[in-house]
């Protein structure tokens, strides 16, 4: 038997796993710490996995043993290491990566603190200063420190008493036990006391009123029920009774939108804590926690944890502790809150399911739909999909009834779905309108100022203008590190690469032929708020893209501007499609649905009707009648049609049946391969060499079914100074597909070319 191990040394902190033997005389099992030898020393390392047998590429090695075991407690919940485990297997990237994004304290510890229950002028205390001088100075200690307590390591050192002396005191009343994270980056001191499932089944049989008490903090705050309708009721009991049958490991919840998801969301997750559960809601991005997150907490109130990727280390940390102790039962979070330790987690929701933010682009390049999935399968729970435009692969496995599948067809209170007229902008040029807005979406813009309603404006590119370049001689401003074209941004006169930030003020003449002929050709939101301004000068409007959120709390601020109507229009890129509800919004207008369409991949069509879908929906959801408007020169393309006509179910079908014929996901699965390097020569040659070895490996497990798309060049095939090429690996079973790459770039890497050159796999890229 062997044992890969994540070693701690000075300049390589659990980065990098090694394999070892385990000696007859050991009993070896995930979590534990342990000694082993590295080079000419010993070093303590993490078990994070026992082995059969080594991986093929190490049996020429002669492997050592472990020396001895160090700490047979478990560092983190073993549900979370095996977590890691089947990332790193399923992602092809190494453990320790795999492990610091499961458990992002890894580096830290867990330690034990004694926390004062009593200040030190409380006239119970001052009597401990004769009856019982030891206590009192116990507590003077601790009511000294900055933090209100201390480790109680340290406190038996300051206080010169006894562990058993200070268990007392915790029985008295007198000071209170926790575990808190301590962020030094080491391992030589490990959890004291109870280890992770020993604290939980502590906490489950406690007989104090704590578990009453932590219950009790899921209850509704209000007395009152919330009355759902009969398709809300009905999509209710069917989540329900997948849960508590366990027939089903996720649920897909298709619900049109301004159809009521979240307050299903909201009656589940009560019906689950009732239960004794803790629950998991993700959001695709941080601009849209606050907002459903405001609805949890009205509901559930300090039961409800907050995590984002703006919060600072400690305050990570204190979130972190909370959660391990199970003061809170409610998780809400972008991508990475799928990872939180909730002692009792018996389901995840997942809103707005088919976002592309659920897919990391750092390794692990792991999808929280398929985490959270793993997770309940693991834990016995239920994962909840929610989505008025599901992601085709999910909508494909509820109609094969591999996952469940339930439907809401009909707004709240049955309101109207709004109005879609779409606008061939081809006959609006023909007719001499140069603008970027058509006539009919002026008018009805002019209509709603003049009523006091509001609109939204939708394009989803920020910036003034796609582009500048030269109408003399065709040049076009690119970025120097990336082979991508420069956005002008008017109002700092500058133009910006929107992918490595590189900027440069703006020229008036070209910088090939000298010319004064420069353009700025295409548009964005910046453009579009002041064409809007030039047309209605009197009218406020704000933006909501990237730039203009820019700090902290900035996003919240000009939603909440726009819902207390400090503005008629407000114009954005895909941040307006998500979630937002503004009861006073009566029109929608989309300025260009081409630009989605006619990107370089077969999910365009499917993203296309997605978004507009979304953007859509925020029409009318008061009680006035909602009308949209879309601008386009593809007004015949079906993802446009069948968008305007709220119809998802065609679209799915004649999409499904598209990527039936071409045998894209989910009737197959793809890996792709990115070769990158400073060098352009070096990186065409290492991907020629990384598509022969490919071809070795399938021909010698006899897959020759298995398609090798490339070499190619990369959609970006210059992107921070490194040139990009790819090649891909397409096939129906995932796992044929991963044995495929494991021996193709073992061949790989004794080429050559392989030498310095990097790679990086994605598995089912989005």
């Amino acid at each position: 038997m062997y044992v890969e191990v994540l070693v701690d040394v000075n300049n390589r902190r659990l980065d990098r796993s090694y394999y070892y033997k385990i000696p007859g005389q050991l009993i070896l099992s995930s979590g534990m710490l342990v000694l082993v030898p590295l080079q000419n020393r010993k070093v303590q390392g993490l078990v994070v996995r026992v082995l059969a047998n080594l991986p093929d590429e190490l049996e020429e090695y002669k492997i050592k043993e472990v020396e001895k075991i160090l700490q047979e407690q478990c560092l983190l919940p073993q549900d979370l290491l095996e977590l890691a485990s089947w990332m790193a297997e399923t992602t092809i990237c190494s453990m320790a990566r795999s492990l610091h994004t499961v458990w992002p304290f890894l580096k830290g510890k867990l330690e034990e603190w004694l926390i004062p229950l009593a200040g030190i002028k409380d006239e119970d205390v001052q009597a401990l200063e004769i009856l019982d001088p030891d206590a009192y100075r116990v507590l003077e200690v601790l009511n000294r420190a900055k933090r209100n307590g201390l480790p109680e390591n340290v406190l038996l050192k300051r206080a010169n008493i006894s562990k058993k002396f200070a268990e007392e005191l915790v029985k008295q009343g007198w000071v209170k036990k926790e575990k808190r994270f301590s962020s030094k980056n080491n391992l030589k001191k490990v959890i004291e006391g109870d280890s992770y499932n020993e604290k939980i089944e502590s906490f489950n049989s406690r007989g104090d009123g704590c578990f009453e008490r932590i219950m009790n903090q899921g209850a509704r705050q209000h007395s009152e029920e919330v009355k759902l309708s009969f398709a809300q009721l009905k999509a209710l009991e069917y989540i329900w009774d997948k849960y508590v049958n366990k027939s089903k490991n996720t649920v897909l919840l298709h619900g049109i939108t301004g159809s009521g998801k979240t307050q299903v969301y909201v009656e589940f997750t009560s019906r689950v804590l009732s239960e004794g559960g803790d629950v998991i809601l993700l959001v695709p991005e941080i601009s849209l926690t606050s907002q459903i997150a405001a609805v949890f907490i009205e509901q559930f109130g300090d039961a409800v944890s907050i995590i984002h990727s703006g919060l600072k280390t400690g305050e990570k940390l204190k979130i972190w502790e909370e959660i391990l102790k199970g003061e809170k039962r409610i998780v809400i979070g972008a991508r990475s809150a799928v990872f939180a330790p909730l002692p009792r987690l018996s389901a995840i929701i997942i809103d707005e399911e088919h976002d592309g933010a659920y897919k990391q682009d750092e390794n692990p390049k792991y999808h929280a739909r398929d985490v959270a999935r793993k997770r309940m399968e693991q834990l016995k729970g239920l994962v909840v999909l929610g989505s008025a435009t599901p992601s085709l692969e999910a909508y494909a496995a509820g109609q094969r009834d591999v996952i469940g599948l339930t439907s809401i067809t009909e707004r709240f209170n049955q309101k109207d779905m709004p109005v879609v007229k779409i606008i061939d902008m081809k006959a609006e040029l023909a007719g001499g309108n140069k603008s970027i807005f058509s006539l009919e979406l002026m008018t009805k813009l002019r209509n709603r100022i003049e009523l006091g309603e509001q609109s939204i404006l939708f394009l989803n590119r920020r910036g003034y203008s796609t582009f500048v370049f030269c109408r003399e001689c065709g040049y076009v401003a690119r970025c120097p590190n990336c082979d991508v074209s420069l956005t002008y941004h008017s109002n700092k006169e500058e133009m910006c690469c929107h992918y490595c930030n590189y900027r440069v003020e703006v020229f008036h003449n070209c910088p090939e032929c000298g010319s004064r002929y420069i353009r700025f050709f295409g548009q964005g939101t910046q453009r579009v708020e002041e064409e809007v301004k030039i047309f209605f000068p009197e009218v406020p409007v704000l933006r909501l893209d990237t730039d203009t959120t820019k700090g902290e709390g900035k996003h919240e601020e000009i939603i909440e501007k726009f819902r207390h109507q400090e503005a008629s229009i407000l114009v954005g890129t895909q941040m307006l499609a998500k979630g937002l509800d503004f009861h006073n919004v009566t029109l929608v207008g989309v300025i260009s649905a081409d630009q989605l369409l006619n990107m370089p991949d077969f999910r365009s069509r499917e993203r296309t009707f997605q978004l507009l879908t979304q953007v859509a929906g925020r029409a009318g959801r008061g009680d006035k009648p909602g009308e949209v408007v879309i601008q386009t020169y593809s007004p015949e393309d079906r993802a446009i049609y069948m968008a305007a006509k709220h119809d998802f179910t065609s679209f799915f079908w004649d999409e499904i049946s598209y990527r039936k014929k071409m045998g894209y996901p989910p009737f197959s699965h793809i890996i792709r391969i990115l070769v990158y390097h400073e060098k352009e020569e070096r990186v065409i040659k290492a991907a020629g060499e990384l598509a022969d070895s490919l071809k070795k490996a399938l021909f010698e497990l006899g897959k020759e079914d298995y398609m090798i798309l490339g070499p190619a060049p990369s959609v970006l095939t210059r992107l921070k100074n490194e040139y990009r090429w790819q090649v891909s690996l397409k096939g129906k079973n995932p796992d044929i597909l991963r044995k495929i790459v494991y021996k193709g770039v073992q061949y790989f890497y004794k080429c050559p070319s392989s030498s310095g050159v990097n790679i990086s796999p994605e598995v089912n890229p989005m």
